[in-house]
């Protein structure tokens, strides 16, 4: 009897769970304040939650009953570190995206546990995997900086290189790139680890493997081409995000404009970015579109709904 009810309308569940989601991560993000890896986190949630409504159309194993509690256990945990995450010394007071990440991701592994949709659990710990690998990259890039710094001189090189290109006259010192403003005003810009993209690179990584877990029929040699092309765009766009900062200095001067843009572009571009290349890799790749607000459909399925 409570297998026949599992087993009814997985789909139903996906879509209640999608919406609890989009409405938690809205309210949560107004009552914040906004961050790089706050939209990094959200475009990761947007992708589960894709792969969970996809998964749900074929979604009939169900979790063992001797393995529920193991992942019940495994989920009541995940919410329990949620909160112990920053006494621990690895979230961000008081309360950031990736501990509240952490919270959602254990209640969704809980109640997908509860009613048995063993296809759900891997999507729905994905943003949780996300969060605790960059807070394990994080404590590695504070005392080996060498694992961005091969990715420091292509930037330097190619930003100075477009705007040389565009008009804009820079030089380069090491990782520094100098030039002036309109007014005359001396500015020197430093490329760091932190300006290399890496996180960029890590969150373009955690979509792959979501969208590829999620849809088996992506994991051929032209996907994993495309794949590799969506890394060097990612690697692009940081490019573009150094050159914009950079004009936006030579346009306004050295103070104001410019440390707004360092603030806010790199996640306007990369966002910008993965928007354009996931959406092209459903559409075309996996030919899956999106219909009436979470449904998905593939192209076959409606020519052949289009017949009838």
């Amino acid at each position: 009897m409570y297998r026949k009810k599992v087993d009814a309308d997985p789909g139903k569940a996906a879509k209640i769970w999608f919406l609890v989601v989009a409405f938690c991560l809205i309210f949560f993000s107004l009552a914040t304040s906004a961050s790089y890896l706050k939209f990094d986190i959200l475009g990761i949630w947007l992708l589960s939650c894709i792969g969970i409504l996809y998964l749900s159309r074929n979604a009939a194993a169900t979790l063992e009953q001797k393995k529920r509690l193991a992942v019940l256990f495994a989920g009541f945990g995940l919410v329990v570190f949620s909160f112990l995450n920053i006494p621990l010394g690895f979230g961000n007071p008081p309360f950031s995206i990736g501990d509240f990440s952490l919270l959602l991701s254990g209640i969704g592994i809980i109640v997908f546990a509860l009613l048995g949709y063993r296809d759900f659990l891997l999507p729905v710990s994905f943003p949780a995997i996300v969060v605790l690998g960059f807070q394990v990259y994080e404590l590695l890039i504070r005392h080996q900086e060498w694992i961005a710094a091969p990715l420091i001189p292509p930037i330097v090189f190619f930003s100075v290189l477009i705007l040389n290109l565009t008009g804009v006259p820079a030089t380069t010192s090491g990782n520094l790139i100098t030039l002036r403003s309109l007014s005359g005003d001396p500015i020197t810009l430093a490329v760091v680890a932190d300006c290399t993209g890496i996180w960029s690179l890590g969150t373009f990584t955690a979509a792959a493997a979501i969208v590829l877990s999620s849809f088996p029929q992506g994991r051929t040699r032209r996907s994993l081409g495309l794949i590799g092309l969506g890394y060097i765009g990612t690697y692009v766009a940081n490019i573009l995000r150094v050159t914009i900062i950079a004009y936006s200095g030579y346009l306004y001067g050295p103070a104001g404009v410019i440390e707004e843009m360092h603030i806010h572009i790199g996640w306007v571009v990369f966002s910008l970015w993965m928007i354009v290349f996931w959406y092209y890799f459903f559409t075309r790749q996996l030919n899956v579109c999106f219909k009436n607000f979470g449904i998905f459909c593939s192209v076959e399925s409606l020519n052949e709904n289009n017949k009838e």
